[in-house]
């Protein structure tokens, strides 16, 4: 549209509201034959808080009035708070832990499509990222029965705030406090690269003790469809509070927020709404002169309006570049310093100390006996004055360096191609980085923390590399002889960088890193939160060093720091507890493992964390214990929430993401899903060489996905990984499991391969590495010696086997924490008890290891169709061809579905069914050691190595900062 055409849109707008709401549709199109125009004021007045709601907000309103405790998902609608240009407010609650919650439900127009819902899930996992006390917290959202989105927020039982106003009257420092509490919001949300694009007075709350809350926090950002050529965006905002730039349809920035706190602080200083006074690309007008007390009118002309009038400038460029220069100028403002926003002029400084000084100055006048005494003396305060300002200004933009520097990102750059979309994040962190690279003219305190700032977003997304080369660059930056605040800016770039050496998996740099934070922290007396979120992060190190119990000490210290301060911290409590259940978990203590994560899992129904860190951890630990508690298809569902939280919030090319690829593929191993697993394994291993992990690490998970192979029966796969993971890894303790995996998993796969006396070396090399590994008892001699059994099956050399099982049987003693080796030795034992005609005994084993197999694997899976054909086998050689048949019958479809030849099972299988239709071979006395030994080799083996889940393969694969 060209400029006449807004301002032709904004006349008829104007125009349009004085009208009744019926009348105004006619009213467009009686008086303008422009439909572009027509739609556009259609469009400003859908978004006015007079306007009325669409036909399904009216439907369902009237629904909600009639039926008072109808249902939207879990929630219980209760009344209507309001109705507004994007939906209808519902006070609803629900329960929780026993204990009824009162929330805010927002029913939005429109109905939800498949690119709608697509986008609502990227921008709330954004918006869940908002902790702040002045902000209303984003906890749930969906869908109706009917189609309609919902958004659920907190609901802040308070006036809003113009009712506050005019029944509490504050004072204006009390309202300026008030104000600059919202701005610390605004400007807390910007550090995330989150808009508001609404700022309103009917957008705030204020609680009983005072507090504002902003309401609607990013729902402009929900209703956005930006990024979907085939629908124009449809704007949030709000006419008489909005910047010029929403009204011409131009990009929205974060100097469009500024504007909207500008406006806001129009109201807060007046009394009186700015919708009624402004209009469109008009300027805003001064405060002072928009009021009639006169000594109202005396205390806000001059640096009130002057921050008013810069906030709100036509021109965005001419505004506050943040929010917290805005902040600033109300803070100096309180204290009777020079603001910003004012000439800079002498008189006006010097008036500005003298107001600040009064008594000094009053005394140093009277003392003066020759008007030149005074003049000089006035001046020498002056000096002063000035040089103190100096070094406050300095010390104050050290403290707000980092917000501002990410608030630039912003500002430069279009929201709709940021919001909700991580990987887009990492790619204007790298423009910045490059930008750092070639700008000098910064001062290095300044670069310094810009850098820092950028290190910590791409730890907090999980982007290592890029992360490490930022804090180096940073500390490259640290003065040589560094003052007080510098320390601070030390402490926050060692920790971080052990966090980021942490996800690269490079442990003793990672712990030596946080080891020195520690120290620093603890010698500037840091704040408990501060010092507890370190210990928590040093024993997430530790326990990637497989010194599990180490782990657990930092955790609990972690917690008594916290507790001690009095201080809730409901999101760092959370990651604590589920540090001290994953410490717990791999001392192999499931049922107080259990416990604190449930108490992780109360806090996070108290306080939902339903998109980022804290909810991706609490769910991918609850896989875990859940796994370990034989709660199966619970643990499946955990990682499949944990796996979409990863790639929604944290986007394909993060640590995270790559983490819970291989935490997937491990658990559908597991539990009989092999092929299945594949998938997300080859998913793991791309993203880490995206992200250019160390090839040890990648190794590491060759191994892991060698496994899958061989219980597929793919040997030759299966070998040639584990020969490349051999040499590869390093011969190290962090490696030390890894190996005797490796060396078990390839004798396996010789054996299978018939080439046995090749295998022995690789079981022997296993065995003596286990001896000598206490970290893991399901990594000790004799799980090994399980699989050597397995080994020695397969070459038919059964009585060694008997013996090898001899040293095994120490494996019943974990029988409730690892079924699967139970199901294992007991095939193996069957297959012994075969090759020596004790065919009771074979059959008491192998149903016995059919029993577990059903219960410990998935319904319908290769792990339980390798039992049946096993026991398929001894109930023939028994005579029993009816049982034999069934066993058959269930098994060979899942066995030809999962298997590719020349898998032996398939082979086996035949080889079996054709006995049956001769109706030959069955009888008791048959010899069949050589067909029995070689199928359940396979069979046992596939069942040996479940331990290679989440379970009890690894404190983490990729240790993601989990």
């Amino acid at each position: 549209m060209t400029p006449a055409q807004f301002g032709r849109v904004e006349e008829l707008f104007h125009q349009a509201l004085e009208r009744p709401a019926a009348e105004r549709a006619r009213f467009l199109r009686d008086n303008e034959s422009d439909a572009d125009i027509v739609a556009a004021a259609e469009r400003l007045l859908a978004c006015d808080d007079d306007a009325a709601p669409d036909p399904v907000s009216e439907c369902l309103t009237q629904v909600a009035r009639e039926v008072p405790l109808r249902s939207i998902g879990p929630y219980r609608l209760l009344r209507e708070l309001g109705v507004g240009g994007m939906g209808a407010v519902f006070l609803a609650e629900r329960d929780v832990a026993g204990r009824v919650q009162q929330v805010a439900v927002k029913l939005l127009h429109g109905i939800g499509t498949a690119h709608n819902k697509r986008r609502m899930e990227r921008e709330r996992a954004m918006l869940a990222g908002l902790n702040h006390p002045n902000i209303a917290r984003h906890i749930d959202g969906g869908e109706s029965a009917e189609g309609q989105p919902y958004l659920v927020m907190d609901y802040v039982e308070g006036p809003l705030l113009p009712q506050y106003l005019a029944e509490a009257k504050p004072s204006l420092p009390q309202r300026l406090k008030l104000y600059l509490s919202l701005c610390d919001a605004v400007q807390h949300a910007h550090q995330r690269l989150v808009l508001h694009r609404d700022i309103k007075p009917s957008n705030v709350a204020v609680r009983a003790d005072g507090a504002p809350v902003l309401l609607d926090f990013g729902v402009g950002a929900l209703l956005e469809e930006g990024d979907n050529p085939t629908h124009p965006p449809t704007r949030a905002f709000t006419p008489g509070y909005s910047a010029p730039e929403q009204y011409r349809g131009q990009t929205e920035t974060m100097a469009t927020d500024v504007f909207g706190l500008g406006a806001l602080l129009f109201d807060l200083l007046t009394g009186q709404r700015l919708s009624t006074l402004y209009r469109g690309d008009a300027t805003v007008p001064a405060p002072s002169a928009s009021v009639a007390d006169p000594s109202l009118r005396h205390l806000l002309r001059g640096d009130l309006d002057r921050i008013v009038r810069k906030a709100t400038a036509t021109d965005p460029e001419l505004r506050y570049r943040t929010v917290a220069a805005l902040m600033d100028d109300i803070q100096r403002y309180l204290q009777g310093l020079p603001i910003s926003a004012a000439p800079d002029r002498l008189w006006y400084r010097v008036g500005k100390f003298v107001r600040r000084n009064r008594v000094a100055v009053a005394a140093s006048a009277m003392l003066a006996v020759a008007g030149t005494l005074a003049v000089w003396q006035l001046n020498n305060e002056r000096q002063r004055a000035l040089a103190a300002e100096r070094a406050a200004e300095t010390e104050a933009a050290n403290a707000k360096a980092s917000r501002d520097f990410l608030a630039s990102v912003l500002a430069e750059t279009s929201p709709e191609a940021v919001r909700g979309q991580p990987i887009t994040i990492a790619t204007l962190l790298t423009n910045a980085a490059a930008r750092l690279q070639t700008d000098r003219s910064q001062s290095e305190r300044t670069r310094l923390v810009a850098w820092l700032t950028i290190a910590e977003v791409y730890a907090d997304i999980n982007d290592p590399q890029p992360g490490l080369a930022a804090i180096d660059a940073a500390i490259a930056l640290s003065p040589r002889k560094p003052q007080p605040q510098d320390l601070e800016l030390r402490a926050r770039a060692l920790h971080v960088r052990g966090n980021l050496l942490l996800q690269l998996e490079r442990l003793p740099e990672a712990r030596a890193a946080l080891d020195q934070a520690i120290a620093l922290r603890e010698r500037q007396g840091a704040p408990a939160p501060t010092l507890a979120r370190l210990y928590s992060d040093y024993g997430s190190v530790v326990l990637h060093t497989s010194d599990f119990a180490a782990a657990q000490r930092y955790q609990q210290r972690a917690l008594q720091r916290l507790d001690a301060s009095g201080q809730h911290e409901p999101e760092l409590r959370m990651e604590i507890e589920l540090g001290l259940a994953r410490s717990l978990y791999y001392q192999n203590k499931i049922e107080d493992a259990a416990r604190h994560l449930g108490i992780a899992e109360t806090i996070e129904r108290e306080r939902p964390a339903r998109d980022g860190l804290a909810a991706y951890q609490l769910r991918r630990i609850a896989m875990m214990v859940r796994y370990s508690q034989h709660r199966y298809p619970q643990a499946l569902a955990n990682a499949e929430q944990a796996l979409r939280l990863a790639y929604r919030v944290y986007g394909e090319n993060s640590r995270l993401t790559a983490d819970m690829e291989l935490y997937t593929a491990l658990l559908l191993d597991d539990v009989g899903r092999s092929r299945a697993a594949l998938a997300h394994y080859q998913r793991s291993q791309a993203i880490a060489r995206a992200l250019k992990l160390d090839d040890a690490v990648l190794a590491r998970d060759d191994v892991r996905m060698a496994a899958a192979y061989a219980n597929l029966g793919d040997h030759a796969r299966a070998q040639a990984l584990t020969d490349s993971a051999l040499a590869r890894m390093p011969d190290a303790p962090a490696y030390t499991m890894y190996r005797i995996i490796a060396y078990y998993t390839r004798g396996l796969s010789l054996s299978a391969q018939g080439r046995y006396p090749q295998a022995r070396a690789d079981f022997q090399r296993s065995l003596e590495l286990a001896r000598g590994y206490k970290e893991d008892v399901f990594y000790g001699p004799a799980f090994v010696q399980l699989r050597h059994a397995q080994g020695l099956v397969e070459a038919h050399r059964f009585e060694e086997a008997a013996a090898a099982l001899k040293d095994a049987e120490p494996v019943l003693q974990y029988r409730d924490l690892e079924p699967k080796s139970v199901i294992v030795l007991r095939s193996l034992q069957a297959e012994v008890a075969l090759s020596r005609g004790e065919l009771i005994a074979a059959t008491q084993r192998i149903d016995e290891a059919q029993q577990l197999a059903q219960r410990h694997y998935l319904a319908g899976t290769l792990p339980i169709a390798t039992v049946e054909l096993a026991a398929a086998r001894i109930a023939l050689r028994r005579g029993d061809a009816l049982r034999a048949g069934e066993l058959l019958n269930r098994a060979e479809p899942l066995l030809r579905r999962e298997l590719r030849a020349p898998a032996p099972a398939l082979a086996d299988a035949a080889r079996l069914r054709q006995e049956l239709e001769r109706g030959s071979g069955s009888g008791p006395g048959h010899d069949s050691r050589h067909d029995s030994g070689h199928d359940a080799g396979r069979e046992s083996r596939r069942d040996a190595r479940q331990d290679a889940a989440p379970a009890r393969a690894a404190p983490a694969p990729r240790g993601a900062g989990g």
